[in-house]
């Protein structure tokens, strides 16, 4: 158990040297960005759901699965044109992020699930940002 426990703390400490590595990068000029719909406070907030390694996993999975849905619905969407395209968008929106969010709360423990939805809230106050 002590060892369990000393790896868990040693990959807490690797994941946020990571983060503070990446965030010192971004103020170098010429460091990468993040992706617009990644922002430092999102980063805080993915690593304060606290997840282990096959939760991250599914987290990257099923994210990414959702922002791409996304993107192709949107697509699917303008293509078709017809009427009322903003809240045939907003529905498209509302299904991937409730899907995602069912794919995590069922992955994740109870006490991980408050820290899940602060997270998701401003993920889509994020994008909501980048489609204004």
């Amino acid at each position: 158990m002590p060892l369990l426990l000393t790896l868990r703390r040693f990959s807490r400490l690797l994941l946020a040297l990571v983060v503070l590595s990446s965030s010192a990068a971004i103020y170098a000029e010429d460091a990468p960005t993040l992706p617009p719909w990644l922002t430092l406070s999102l980063t805080k907030k993915i690593l304060d759901i606290d997840m282990n390694e096959e939760q991250r996993t599914l987290f990257r999975r099923s994210l990414t699965e959702c922002l791409e849905g996304l993107r192709a619905d949107v697509t699917k969407i303008i293509r078709r044109g017809g009427a009322n395209l903003p809240k045939k968008v907003e529905r498209a929106r509302k299904n991937r992020f409730n899907e995602f969010e069912d794919t995590m709360l069922a992955a994740l423990g109870p006490e991980q699930h408050e820290a899940f939805k602060i997270y998701l809230v401003e993920q889509i106050e994020v994008l909501e940002e980048m489609r204004r």
